[in-house]
């Protein structure tokens, strides 16, 4: 039997995708920040990277190489751990100059000779209460894992975190993944595959893919005829990020679906705002952290809404106030919202890899009544939950993966500039965790963007509190530390609602 740790393997279509998709001015790089209370045993850390990072899952002592165009996973013969675990130390550094040293690192590629991976660790940072604290910024590029994966994989370093984790629901479980979820996906991808005739020879497809593509997401009654078996064998749709269990009977998920498709296809580019652009190669971020999640519980109760809600709605008026400073507001903006579509299941696969798909939320503007507000953002969601749209686009991005590269980056461009970035929400540890036997004070994450993308959002919740990371282009946004601040704001106006 092959040692995947030794032997080169191939790599998987849809890690290939953002394995090319890098771009000078949007690099394909999940990131994360991670504040400890306080300096943790350095030996042990390697210990714990080495025994929990390294040694169970290949791919991060494995380096991507190119065999006469066939793409592998190479065991790094000049691997060391010393090459992914740097230490970098600023001088009297608060919040704000850590935030800049961070969105300059976002600008920053990995390199290619080695695996796609580095966690950094930054001292010499004063925290809000005065303490010097050492903040650990990883960096894993998307090829490797998507990032609600990744997410399982920087929370399997920590120790053992008992019941802090929040149940998983939906995504696994007590009940796991519907049985017909793996037969519907390869169902929907022949379907895609016919109703894009992908049946062409390699020359044939080279002339005629680009213009079969196009009119095909013209059209998305094309498309919805090729997949409508795999529509029909889904009752469940698949696990959406914010963990709310879908209650999707058939009937409404067929209907949904069929909507939600061809607002998918037929959507036009994201709507003009000051932050339209063509993003620069300088990057900036910003958070809002440690705000207390009852009195948002609360906030959500007297709006019979949901916490998910509660967060989406101070996303909404925070860019609705920012959007007004710069004079762009608009009625609405379109977000890429991650969506598993496989369980979260204790153990992660060694080989990791991408099984996720992007659906798009419509998040209205301007909505000074939070009650509308939240039935707005409620009624939104819905559509995506009882819509089989997460499989569907899975096929989307199964079909984009396997297109030669020129055609896989035309498409992916077109649907990343549907949208004005991606909105992450990522239910983190209920109680305290520790890392290498050292408590952590506070965590975050940003996903890439892709495209033309000028702004991407990630809500994270820890040990009772939420934390909202921005990150931004430089040149489109200038100010992500405003957001930040509109974002508290959002907050406190919320909770003080009646």
């Amino acid at each position: 039997m092959k040692n995947p740790a030794t032997d080169a393997h191939e790599i998987a279509a849809q890690d290939q995708l953002w394995l090319h998709m890098d771009r000078p001015n949007n690099l394909m790089i999940v990131r994360a920040l991670m504040w400890l209370d306080e300096e943790p045993d350095w030996s042990v850390v390697e210990q714990v990277l080495t025994m929990r990072l390294v040694e169970r899952y290949p791919v991060f002592s494995q380096r991507p190489v190119s065999d006469k165009g066939h793409w592998k996973w190479v065991k790094d013969e000049n691997f060391s751990l010393g090459r992914h675990l740097t230490h970098t130390s600023l001088t009297d550094a608060d919040g704000e100059a850590l935030r800049k040293y961070v969105g300059a690192q976002f600008a920053v590629p990995l390199p290619r000779d080695r695996p796609l991976w580095k966690i950094e660790v930054i001292h010499g940072v004063t925290d809000m209460d005065g303490k010097e604290r050492p903040v650990l910024l990883s960096s894993f590029h998307h090829s490797v894992a998507d990032g609600i994966r990744l997410v399982q994989v920087t929370l399997g370093l920590c120790d053992d975190v008992g019941d802090a984790m929040p149940k998983i629901v939906g995504r696994g479980g007590d009940e796991g993944r519907h049985p017909l979820i793996d037969g519907a996906l390869a169902v929907v991808r022949r379907g895609v595959s016919d109703g894009f005739d992908l049946g062409l020879s390699a020359t044939k497809a080279s002339l005629s893919l680009p213009v079969r593509t196009l009119q095909a997401l013209v059209d998305p009654n094309a498309l919805k005829e090729g997949v409508t078996a795999g529509i029909d064998l889904l009752v469940n749709p698949s696990n959406v990020i914010d963990l709310i269990e879908s209650l999707t009977k058939e009937d409404n998920a067929t209907v949904n679906t069929g909507s939600e498709l061809t607002r998918l296809l037929s959507a036009s580019a994201a709507t003009k705002t000051s932050w339209s652009g063509v993003p620069s190669q300088a990057k900036q971020v910003a958070w809002a952290s440690d705000l207390p999640l009852p009195p948002l519980k609360e906030a959500a109760r007297r709006h019979q809404g949901t916490v998910n809600d509660a967060m989406l709605a101070v996303i909404s008026m925070a860019l609705s106030a920012y959007l007004h400073e710069h004079d762009s507001l608009v009625e609405q903006i379109q977000w890429l919202v991650p969506v598993s579509i496989q369980p979260l299941d204790a153990e992660l696969p060694a080989e990791l890899g991408n099984h996720f798909a992007l659906v798009y939320l419509e998040m209205p503007l301007g909505m000074d009544d939070p009650g509308e507000l939240f039935t707005a953002l409620q009624q939104r969601m819905l559509r995506i939950k009882h819509s089989a749209v997460p499989v569907l686009t899975s096929g989307l991005q199964w079909l984009v993966a396997e297109s030669p590269k020129q055609i896989a980056v035309a498409l992916t461009n077109f649907f990343a500039n549907k949208g004005t970035g991606v909105l992450t929400n990522v239910p983190g540890p209920r109680a305290p965790i520790s890392f290498a036997g050292v408590e952590v004070s506070r965590m975050l994450g940003w996903a890439p963007a892709s495209g033309d993308q000028p702004l991407c959002l990630c809500i994270y919740s820890y040990n009772g509190t939420m934390s909202i990371g921005v990150s931004a282009d430089a040149q489109l946004v200038p100010d992500p530390e405003r957001i930040a601040e509109l974002i508290k704001s959002a907050y406190d106006d919320l909770v003080a609602t009646t």
